[in-house]
């Protein structure tokens, strides 16, 4: 049996009765071959482009439809797969007929006012030609979801899985009117039923009017007229070949949510234009699991995505993530984890970025921090690494990757563990020492902020980052190229002076190496106080020693391992052998009552006299602590985070002198040591390293080195215990911590 086709309400549509939105002609535009005028013959082979992605950015007729100077210059493109579930969640569930996606779209959006409706075009090719010579655009309406991604609600044949959709910039070119149903119109309509879903019936004129089909069929009850068309093969997209089952007639919407297999595509809602791409070269086919949903892939086309993607020549050195963790996040996961492998997808598949680069940065930057955040560098890593595949002359990706590596080197460092796990791509993970993972880690991320200097050689958070990366790992020849960066930096006008390296820097300050304490009243008054001061600290130290395990009474805190301090971890990493402890008094922006209690004198003459050091130790810029050293440490060379203030170091135990090997040396002075009582002040974003020998063999115990360190503001610094110092004094690196991520620069 044959049957009619119906309008929006489901109603049987009449010739010059029924009102809608009605396909004509001239909702169709044709490049390449068939561009000398389109006929209703002509639109009943249309599928899917064939060669699909390379032909978006190779075919000089596709590009001619859509491009930048094409007939219909495109805004946004996108491949639209069948709705998901997650999609049918915030779409209604209505009956939606097959050729009126622009009633189909107005009702869902009637229904559920969150959803926008989009005016545009999707994109077919001529399948009765030879391959790549002409396409149509179809004037089609669609709808986004309240994130912005596309749906695409209206029904199509079985075999056409996916659709190109794309957004006109000329908005007005996708615009529609109802109108009455015209007899040119249910030609049309009538044909492309029949090509792509199955024979369908025209429908009665007004005043009862057939045609000779019409005529045919006249006969056809009610009853029939609501019964299946009959079933045909479906058609392949590359080749015209008979058409597809049609859905019920008057009841031909599909139900919203019905089982829909195949690939989703809805999340490519902005494809870069192509007219500027060069031709990519083809790789090796492989199947993507792109937009399947979690159950349909398996664990082996997982990993290759990830193999795939990782062993691209362009990129730098890394090593293997996790695949395992990262296969049970993305089985278990949410939006996150899959847009993760999409995004690996459509690079592999070539398809052009969705989105312009500023806001696929951007996201890709929010998603890179959200799993530093949550410890999962490894997925972490695959964010960065697909932005810089995206975007290979960008530095912030490269620059991203690099802290993350650093980081994981740094967690297996302070870890304690005396092994640690190296993963591969293909083979089980293997155990080895945390030493080696650390090397290994080190060395790829020394190559990453390596990448990013050479893209852009004035970026200073990579020199900071690349430079205390080595100086915390210290792998062959390691000094010299931190001179050759601070050289090279100096020259692209990074800093003024190899030496002076700090992160956060203010150029107008005056920079010298040291000062002569007696300049500063803090330090003229911590010298006449040394007395009380050494005296609260050997009490503590007394009490510590004297305290019984069994007196739960006793509450003294004891010293702490410098890097064991929240906020201290970069310091941490700059022990090179030996044992650095701390007392801290003012540190992490507060004064640190546990530690005070024990030192009520010296908490009085610091915050009576010395309002400067206690001043920036609350502003977050320094500490305030006695910093204690044991024998055989050795600090290695490095730079503090900012030249805004300088250090103040009051001795109070000294054991051995700077002839006996224990100093201090700042930038290329001569090394100095302690004096009991007498304060030394330097400024500490000079590079400066210190030095506390083990006793030889004949000598007895020294015991540690113990001086009170305060930082305190710069005398010319003209933002002193400001909150807001950072960002009014140096607005590159306001919000920069060298040790997390920083905002990338688009």
């Amino acid at each position: 049996p044959m049957a009619a086709f119906c309008d929006a309400e489901g109603a049987l549509a009449a010739v010059g009765q029924s009102p809608g939105f009605w396909l004509s002609l001239d909702d169709f535009v044709s490049a390449g071959g068939a561009a000398a005028g389109l006929a209703v013959r002509d639109l009943r082979t249309l599928g899917f482009p064939r060669d699909w992605p390379a032909v978006y950015t190779q075919n000089a007729a596709l590009k001619s439809l859509l491009g930048k100077r094409g007939l219909l210059p495109a805004k946004k493109v996108a491949v639209a797969g069948e709705p998901t579930e997650e999609d049918w969640a915030q779409v209604p569930r209505l009956a939606y007929r097959p050729l009126q996606s622009f009633g189909n779209s107005q009702r869902a959006v009637q229904e559920a006012g969150a959803l926008r409706v989009v005016r545009g075009f999707a994109v077919s090719e001529r399948l009765d030609l030879a391959p790549g010579t002409a396409y149509v655009a179809e004037r089609y309406w669609w709808v986004a979801l309240p994130c912005g991604r596309w749906v695409d609600i209206s029904p199509r044949p079985p075999a056409w899985k996916q659709l190109l959709l794309f957004e006109p910039c000329d908005a007005s070119s996708a615009d529609k009117s109802p109108s009455t149903l015209s007899a040119a119109s249910s030609e049309l309509m009538a044909a492309l039923l029949q090509a792509r879903f199955g024979e369908v019936q025209s429908p009665p004129k007004a005043g009862g009017a057939q045609t000779t089909a019409e005529a045919g069929a006249s006969a056809a009850s009610p009853t029939k007229a609501t019964e299946p068309a009959r079933k045909v093969a479906a058609p392949e997209r590359t080749a015209a070949k008979a058409p597809s089952p049609a859905p019920a007639p008057c009841s031909n919407g599909v139900a919203a949510g019905g089982a829909k297999k195949g690939l989703d595509y809805s999340k490519f809602d902005h494809i870069e234009d192509s007219d500027d791409e060069r031709p990519v070269p083809k790789q090796q086919a492989m199947t993507l699991p792109m937009g399947m949903p979690r159950k349909a892939v398996s664990r082996s086309e997982y990993d290759k995505v990830w193999q795939a993607l990782l062993r691209n020549k362009d990129l730098p050195f890394a090593p293997a993530p996790d695949l395992d963790q990262m296969w049970g996040y993305y089985k278990y996961g949410a939006m996150d984890e899959q847009a993760l492998l999409d995004q690996a997808c459509e690079f592999l598949g070539q398809f052009p970025v969705r989105l312009d680069a500023a806001d696929f940065k951007a996201k890709t930057y929010t998603l890179t921090r959200k799993l530093e955040g949550e410890g999962r560098e490894d997925e972490a890593r695959m964010w960065s690494t697909i932005c810089i595949l995206r975007y290979p002359k960008d530095p912030d990706a490269y620059y991203n990757q690099g802290v993350l590596l650093a980081k994981m080197c740094d967690k297996a460092k302070f870890g304690g563990a005396p092994k640690a796990k190296l993963f591969s791509l293909d083979s089980p993970p293997t155990s080895v020492p945390t030493d080696q993972y650390c090397s290994l880690y080190a060395r790829a991320a020394v190559g990453f902020y390596r990448r990013c200097l050479r893209v852009d050689p004035k970026q200073r958070p990579a020199y900071i980052n690349l430079i205390g990366c080595l100086e915390r790992n210290e792998p062959s020849g390691w000094y010299d190229q931190v001179q050759e960066l601070a050289a090279q930096g100096v020259k692209q006008g990074v800093w003024y002076n190899r030496w002076q390296r700090p992160p956060h820097f203010v150029p107008s300050l005056v920079a010298k190496p040291w000062h002569d304490g007696e300049d500063f009243a803090m330090s003229r008054m911590l010298n006449e106080n040394f007395d009380i001061i050494r005296g609260e600290y050997d009490a503590y130290i007394s009490r510590l020693v004297n305290r019984k395990d069994w007196d739960d009474s006793d509450t003294t805190p004891g010293l702490g391992d410098v890097g064991n301090r929240a906020g201290a971890l970069h310091d941490g990493g700059l022990r090179k052998s030996g044992r650095w402890r701390e007392v801290p008094l003012f540190t992490n922006c507060t004064l640190q009552r546990e530690y005070a209690d024990q030192f009520p004198e010296t908490i009085r003459i610091l915050q009576t006299h010395c309002r400067d050091a206690t001043g920036l130790a609350l502003c977050g810029g320094g500490d305030v602590i006695f910093s204690v050293l044991s024998p055989g440490t050795r600090l290695r060379p490095h730079c503090g985070p900012s030249n805004s203030r300088l250090t103040c170091h009051l001795p109070i135990h000294v054991p051995k002198t700077v002839e006996q090997g224990c100093f201090i040396r700042v930038a290329a002075e001569e090394p100095r040591g302690w004096h009991e009582g007498r304060c030394l002040v330097f400024d500490d974003s000079f590079e400066h390293e210190v030095c506390y020998p083990e006793a030889k063999p004949d000598e007895p115990y020294p015991g540690d080195r113990v001086v009170l360190l305060a930082n305190f503001w710069h005398p010319d610094f003209e933002f002193k215990n400001d909150p807001e110092w950072r960002q009014k004094s140096d607005e590159m690196m306001a919000s920069l911590d060298v040790e997390t991520l920083p905002q990338t620069a688009v």
